[in-house]
């Protein structure tokens, strides 16, 4: 069996419909075999939701390797006045999304299909948000941390959750490297939530 980073396009559909209640809203999330996290909203993303909301968000959003839209679709529902942007390299898991997009009636977010930022090269965002795809390893998810500042605005704010347990302090000093700062902004279950500003 492939993993959430991978497509396998043999895998079977098992959708099911995930309820998640998150602050004044309640979205309906469509899951399916071969996403990250089919069976539940991971706490890594509650982590670095409680973050990201808890900020006076504005203008254009990004959430990298999205799976099935837990943290852009929920900022979309909660934040009118933003516009998100997600992709991800799982082709069903892209389709999914859009399955949520329409689900809960959100008309400020779009989805699409992509391994890096040269598909949003042309664009610079206020706000960039990544669980990162631990499993693929470092070789793929670190260049998303690193990258991520030049398509920032200036003052353009990057947020990233990884699990203690998983190299978060290593990631976190990787991440400083680039950007000249990164902070540790909450802990949430064994996750650490880090913010690193373009400055």
């Amino acid at each position: 069996m492939g993993q959430y980073f991978d497509n396998d396009t043999q895998l079977k559909s098992e959708r099911r419909a995930l309820k998640f209640a998150y602050k004044s809203i309640e979205l309906t999330l469509y899951s399916d075999v071969g996403v990250f996290s089919k069976n539940e909203i991971d706490e890594g993303s509650i982590g670095l939701l409680n973050v990201v909301t808890s900020q006076a968000l504005s203008g254009e959003i990004l959430d990298v390797g999205c799976g099935y839209g837990t943290l852009g679709l929920t900022i979309a529902k909660l934040f009118k006045e933003v516009n998100v942007t997600l992709f991800d390299v799982n082709e069903r898991a892209v389709e999914l999304t859009k399955a949520n997009i329409n689900a809960n009636h959100i008309d400020n977010a779009n989805a699409f299909v992509a391994s890096t930022y040269q598909a949003v090269a042309n664009h610079r965002f206020q706000t960039i948000v990544i669980n990162p795809p631990i499993r693929a390893g470092k070789r793929v998810y670190y260049p998303l941390l690193v990258e991520a500042l030049n398509y920032l605005t200036d003052g353009g704010t990057l947020y990233f959750v990884i699990r203690k347990s998983h190299g978060a302090l290593s990631a976190k000093a990787h991440v400083e490297q680039h950007f000249g700062n990164c902070d540790l902004v909450q802990k949430h279950h064994g996750f650490y939530v880090y913010q690193a500003i373009k400055r």
